[in-house]
């Protein structure tokens, strides 16, 4: 009750609103299907102002003061850190973190090397002494210093040990700093200093001498840090409205080199366009980081362009362009994004199908040890079991989830192979159930039609070749493909052509023993019918 709900803007206000009541309409933004948002609404409220910059601007401000249940609201892999600044404190906290939803903090980042960045937030801390406590009330604490003020890594605000402006002055030049602006911070320092100097407060003086100098150094010691001041970033999204959530993958570039991947989720977006989720994009993170590029790359043409870019431009004090990719190069980069969004959608809705459990991240690990494409969610097995070429026969073992999918097992009983030719029959058996991945299209329940995203085949270097070479035949490209020896426990890929040792205690690896072990007992005990079946007909064959 009285609470904000959502909050949007318009440049028509009729039109906008009337959108919002009639059945089959959706709503920018919003979550949910209009009936359930109507029936929340109490009262409408607006406010008119000059031009389009200032709505964008009063928006975005409001969201993050409101954040109303309705609006967008971004869930990030938090797999690169931040340094967040909580400007809405007396005495601002710096500190790092990779939760980017924190009430009230502006962001630099993100950034790729963790050990670096962990330094250079550890440099900057004890150059100007910004606290990184929850003291409740900075400057009424009354208990003694802690011990950050005595080994030079605060100046104890809680205390009242420095005033808010010279504070707020520190962190100013942390910010610069971390902009790249680090010139700047210098020049300054050094007037501060030759200004102690001139009034002979040489002590003070000496503080700042030593400050100049300690940048210096991390500049000298963090070169590859800091180094590459033109940056651009490219965004795709993608969206599945049968789980209603979205994907945003974001590339940063710096220098013309790949220096971050960041993923999105953006649940609840069933009655959003692309377009929608990309402008809401803009609004919700490019409003909160502070280091953005001058140059944005999306995959198409949006609402509000000329508004988003004047708005960012206003608000972080430089041009910002948005852009859709005219060269081939940067074509490829936004359909690899693009590729990447999808995936990592994939990758969200695999983990929810599975309640993100302990199976999951040991098929990560194993996409990550093996250098493979996919994440093995769906792995078949392949085994040729042959004693005498009567009673060959190959199997087809299905895990699905790092589980056994019983019902996607298969027997193949060898056709085209004379003799004991372990590699033509495993050749035959991999090529028949490739053939049902020829037409997708088609409509069928049947798991035989699922292509998988890892094949393993019992053998050596040899099977591997055999199945490596049969891809390449077919033009197969997007399914991985591993060989796994029995005596040596070696593991044959793409990336160990020589074999990997299994280490049987890895819990990723066991996997890949647990499936070989399964499709060799499935084909075994298939081998066992026909022979027995064979043995019964030739014993009746014998009766007269």
């Amino acid at each position: 009750k009285n609470r904000i709900i959502y909050i949007g803007k318009a440049k028509n206000l009729l039109e906008r609103i009337r959108s919002y009541f009639f059945p089959g309409e959706t709503i920018s933004f919003v979550n949910h299907p209009i009936s359930f948002f109507t029936g929340k609404i109490n009262s409408l409220d607006f406010i008119e102002t000059d031009n389009e910059i200032e709505a964008l601007i009063l928006e975005s401000s409001l969201i993050k003061k409101n954040r109303p249940k309705y609006n967008i609201q971004l869930k990030d892999d938090k797999s690169y850190p931040y340094i967040a600044f909580m400007e809405g404190e007396q005495y601002p906290r710096v500190f790092m973190t990779r939760n980017r939803n924190i009430k009230g903090a502006r962001y630099f980042g993100p950034y790729t090397n963790v050990k670096s960045i962990k330094e250079v937030l550890n440099v900057l801390r004890k150059i100007f002494q910004i606290r990184d406590c929850r003291k409740a009330k900075p400057g009424k604490i009354k208990n003694s210093v802690c011990l950050n003020y005595h080994i030079n890594l605060c100046s104890a605000p809680c205390m009242g040990k420095i005033s808010e402006h010279d504070y707020k002055k520190n962190v100013g030049y942390i910010k610069m700093f971390l902009r790249g602006n680090d010139k700047t911070v210098i020049n300054n320092l050094r007037s501060e200093m030759n200004y102690f100097a001139e009034r002979k407060e040489f002590e003070n003086a000496a503080e700042i001498k030593h400050k100049i100098d300690s940048i210096n150094d991390l500049m000298i010691s963090q070169k590859i840090f800091f180094s590459g001041k033109k940056t651009w970033d490219i965004l795709s999204a993608a969206k599945d409205d049968r789980v209603n959530t979205a994907a945003v993958s974001l590339y940063n570039y710096k220098d013309g080199e790949l220096a971050a991947i960041s993923n999105f989720i953006i649940s609840s977006s069933r009655y959003l366009s692309e377009s929608e989720i990309i402008s809401g994009f803009f609004k919700c993170y490019y409003s909160e980081v502070d280091n953005i590029s001058s140059k944005i790359y999306i995959p198409f043409e949006i609402d509000e362009v000329d508004a988003i870019s004047g708005w960012l431009s206003e608000i972080k004090g430089k041009k910002i362009e948005l852009k859709i990719p005219k060269n081939k190069e940067k074509k490829e980069i936004m359909e690899m994004a693009k590729k990447n969004a999808f995936l990592y959608l994939e990758k969200k809705k695999f983990e929810r199908s599975s309640g993100y459990s302990r199976v999951f991240k040991e098929l990560v690990k194993l996409k990550d040890l093996l250098g493979l494409i996919n994440i093995p969610k769906r792995i078949e097995c392949f085994d040729i079991s042959n004693i005498g070429p009567a009673f060959a026969a190959g199997s087809m073992a299905v895990f699905v989830d790092g589980s056994p999918l019983n019902s996607g097992y298969r027997h193949f009983k060898i056709k085209n192979v004379s003799g004991q030719d372990d590699f033509a029959m495993l050749a035959e058996v991999v090529s028949r159930r490739l053939k049902y991945l020829d037409n997708l299209k088609i409509s069928i329940e049947d798991s035989f039609y699922t292509k998988p995203d890892l094949i393993v085949v019992d053998g050596g270097k040899a099977q591997f070749n055999i199945v490596r070479k049969l891809f390449e035949e077919k033009n197969i490209e997007d399914i991985d493909i591993i060989s796994i020896a029995k005596k040596e426990e070696k593991i044959f890929c793409s990336k160990f052509s020589n074999g990997i040792n299994l280490d049987l205690s890895d819990k990723a690896l066991n996997i890949i023993i647990r499936i070989r072990d399964e499709a060799h007992r499935f084909a075994l005990s298939y081998h066992k019918k026909i022979r027995d079946k064979n043995m019964t007909r030739s014993i009746l064959d014998g009766i007269k």
